[in-house]
């Protein structure tokens, strides 16, 4: 794994050149036993519980650290006019540097190529985005169709996953446009140049990162209507038995009382004729329902074009 790169024609390189270095890869030990700043070793005593990316200035330059969208990886940076030392004990910042070298990232100084692995890291963003808006839409045919209930946990977990990104997004916006905005000699011109360009871009990635974020909000509505939706027709169905069987036990109640003169007890055609007013009160119910549209839950419509609910279009 390379330790240290060098600016070659313009362009990022690995190793050293001339026995110079523009970019020096450190564990947290070896850059704790550099001379620092209060500011430096304030901002890398931060390394292991940061939960944002931040840039803070220094009497020399700059340095800060960066916390990816999980907030699992982070690594801390020292900037100064002539070198960027990244503090990385994980395996983060040297395949995205590698990535850089391959792709010829265009390279003026030691805040360019901060700006080349930032942009590193984002590469694969764009497309995660895109899988999030289709897991979404995928989540939206399945509560439309109701064959299949979505996964709550999963849809949880993507919304997890928005606000790490939204975080990671602010703070790597506000970090470049702070290096963009510099004027002390500390950023190179054309560097400037790629870190506003760099800014422009988590603008863009933010803001479809926001429409993600409201449209996930509409699902989770939406799923939660299809909830209430089936909790509504159950207890609809819930109530239409029991008015169907109010009436029969109306009339079993009736008849269980113990008076020696009840009609029908004597008649040998009583429990028929009960039995069949049963039966006719319990069709005249169902047919009533049916025609009030309390038994179609809103699927169909009456000949006169209106929904069997009561409502119009």
């Amino acid at each position: 794994m390379a330790r240290s790169w060098h600016i070659a024609n313009g362009h990022l390189a690995t190793g050293e050149k001339d026995g110079g270095h523009v970019v020096s890869l450190l564990r947290l030990e070896e850059a704790r036993a550099r001379p620092l700043s209060h500011v430096q070793r304030e901002v890398l005593a931060q390394l292991e519980h940061a939960a944002i990316p931040f840039l803070e200035r220094t009497p020399t330059g700059a340095a800060g650290l960066v916390v990816t969208s999980s907030g699992r990886r982070r690594f801390g940076f020292i900037l100064t006019a002539s070198e960027l030392a990244l503090i990385d004990d994980g395996n983060t910042c040297a395949p995205a540097l590698g990535r850089a070298v391959e792709c010829r990232a265009p390279v003026d100084g030691p805040a360019g190529a901060l700006c080349a692995l930032l942009r590193e890291l984002l590469g694969d963003h764009p497309a995660r985005l895109s899988r999030m808006r289709e897991e979404l839409e995928l989540v939206e045919q399945q509560v439309l169709e109701g064959h299949q209930r979505p996964d709550r946990r999963a849809m949880m977990a993507g919304t997890r996953q928005m606000l790490g990104l939204d975080t990671f997004y602010q703070g790597m916006s506000d970090l470049a446009s702070e290096l963009a905005e510099d004027d002390s000699g500390l950023v190179a011109p054309a560097d400037r140049v790629r870190l506003r360009s760099l800014s422009r871009l988590l603008g863009r990635l933010s803001a479809r990162l926001e429409s993600l974020q409201d449209y996930g909000l509409q699902v989770q509505s939406l799923y939660q209507e299809s909830i209430d939706v089936r909790q509504n027709q159950v207890m609809q169905w819930l109530t239409v038995v029991t008015t169907i069987v109010m009436p029969l036990t109306l009339v079993t109640g009736w008849y269980g009382m113990n008076f020696p003169h009840m009609a029908l007890l004597d008649a040998p055609w009583g429990y028929a004729a009960v039995a069949v007013a049963c039966v006719v009160i319990t069709a005249a119910e169902i047919a009533f329902f049916s025609w009030r549209g309390w038994l179609s839950f809103g699927g169909r419509y009456r000949n006169d074009g209106r929904r069997r609910d009561g409502q119009t279009d």
